[in-house]
């Protein structure tokens, strides 16, 4: 009976706790929503510290070693924050890479700034790429790199010229996939290439002028 009673008290205990843990986890989610709701800029500037402290571990070659508690240990917040602005660490990856994709927006800048032949304005697209996303794209498209990512770029690369580029859609499914895939190796290449050379043998300028002379070879129309 006394074994018996043991165990009651104790299965009461670990039954608290967990209740407890689940209270505090909880408390923890909704005092960060509410501070999401009243202080955005707060909230964007503590997304920001958790990507920067995942990619700080994920480029020291410890990537398959990572957990929350290395994360939130560099970053400087508990547990319960880290959930308020994640699922897991592969949601924090996908989030982080999706960052590097190219926007609409630049893409649209980067068609006008080709089809004009505006080697000044394509120079300074490539010059502020690298100047915000430089490092993080030599690591993810270097030998240690991250094929997923890779695959994603290319992806997204392929949508938006498509989208963006003056393809004659008139031409057959055939032709138009062919040139869609050669100016996505075009432009992907010419980024991965870059990125990949560590001495940077090519500068902003000559690669400019190179990625150019390949693209107006034929494969957009003026």
């Amino acid at each position: 009976m006394l074994c018996y009673n043991l165990i009651i008290e104790g299965s009461k205990s670990f039954s608290n706790e967990q209740n407890s843990d689940f209270c505090r986890i909880n408390d923890l989610l909704e005092k960060s929503e509410k501070m999401a709701r009243k202080q955005p800029e707060v909230t964007a500037q503590t997304r920001r510290n958790f990507i920067d402290a995942y990619w700080d571990l994920y480029s020291s070659d410890c990537a398959d070693k990572i957990t929350v508690r290395m994360i939130t240990d560099r970053a400087g917040y508990n547990r319960g924050t880290f959930y308020a602005y994640f699922l897991d660490i592969d949601d924090l990856h996908q989030q982080m890479e999706d960052e590097l994709l190219p926007s609409e927006e630049n893409f649209e800048k980067l068609k006008k700034a080709t089809v004009s032949k505006n080697s000044r304005e394509i120079m300074e697209i490539f010059t502020q790429m690298d100047r915000t996303i430089g490092k993080k794209l030599s690591f993810l498209l270097g030998p240690k790199g991250s094929l997923s990512f890779q695959s994603k770029l290319k992806s997204s690369l392929k949508r938006l010229i498509l989208k963006h580029l003056p393809l004659d859609l008139q031409e057959k499914e055939s032709v138009i996939d062919y040139k869609t895939d050669m100016l996505c190796g075009i432009f992907y290449e010419t980024v991965r290439y870059w990125y990949d050379q560590g001495n940077r043998q090519f500068t902003a300028e000559e690669m400019t002028t190179l990625m150019l002379q390949m693209i107006f070879s034929g494969l957009v129309e003026s």
